[in-house]
């Protein structure tokens, strides 16, 4: 769900499942531009999930770079179920390109509406991604290579 309140499904295969932390695989459709790097129909995006954490995170190897790209979704009201995962998209972004490049996206796409807890929540989430983003994506690169999926 966005934070607009506007729904968005997607159909994806489950690749991993616990009360706390899932993984979906969802296979490419069309082309996506994100940040001006191409993903392609057919590639593959894994998906984690973590219900007590302020953020989802994608991951890709773009046949572009050959290289994984990852994309953080500062997000609230994660819960997994086995048949569902549920989520509330807060709209900023991180992405870390192929060069281990920062980017933050969307900041200036926040409605001036939201609440202050709401806008400090968000702060707080981009904060601790930007200070931690590296162990994150050790973490799930130790998690794939445990041969749970690949990136």
């Amino acid at each position: 769900m966005l934070l607009s309140g506007e729904l968005h499904e997607y159909s994806c295969g489950l690749t991993y499942f616990t009360e706390t932390f899932g993984v979906l695989q969802y296979v490419i459709e069309r082309q996506y531009l994100v940040n001006g790097i191409a993903l392609q129909p057919g590639e593959i995006t894994n998906a984690f999930y973590w219900s007590d954490r302020p953020y989802t995170l994608y991951a890709w190897r773009t046949e572009q770079t050959g290289q994984g790209l990852y994309y953080f979704n500062i997000a609230d009201r994660v819960t997994l179920k086995r048949t569902e995962f549920t989520w509330r998209d807060l709209v900023v972004d991180i992405l870390i390109d192929a060069n281990d490049t920062v980017h933050v996206l969307d900041e200036g796409d926040l409605p001036s509406t939201i609440t202050h807890d709401l806008h400090d929540y968000i702060n707080r989430a981009k904060h601790h991604l930007l200070d931690h983003h590296s162990d994150i994506i050790a973490e799930v690169k130790h998690w794939t290579r445990a041969g749970n999926c690949r990136i």
